[in-house]
């Protein structure tokens, strides 16, 4: 633990958000190996360059998120939110292109999550 002063509370101007924070180990074939996100029930590569991250529980609506591809050698890949369904399907798509293609990652990579949906109605 970081031996500081943190506050305890933020102030926003969305009730009640939920932040779903974490990593996602992509392999060398561009499968999931690991990941790493409280609340995310499973991510899976489901097509060339596409990965849906599945959460574990509904969410009144989605806010935004961002995604940052990291890897030991450069790669020009550049995340792309596709979709989102945070009230039914739970499911969030990302693909990974180069240029306008969906491209499977070459190398070894870790995609960094940061999810945010609001968790009330109101």
């Amino acid at each position: 633990m970081a031996n500081r002063y943190f506050q305890q509370f933020a102030n926003w101007l969305i009730r009640k958000p939920t932040y779903l924070i974490g990593t996602v180990n992509i392999a060398a074939d561009a499968s999931v190996s690991s990941f790493n996100i409280p609340g995310v029930a499973s991510v899976e590569n489901t097509a060339t360059g596409t990965y849906t991250i599945t959460l574990e529980d509904t969410y009144y609506e989605f806010i935004r998120a961002h995604f940052t591809l990291q890897a030991a050698t450069a790669v020009d890949l550049v995340p792309q939110i596709v979709s989102t369904n945070v009230t039914s399907t739970k499911e969030i798509v990302v693909k990974l292109l180069t240029g306008a293609t969906a491209t499977d990652p070459a190398a070894v990579c870790v995609l960094h999550v940061d999810i945010c949906a609001k968790n009330t109605s109101v």
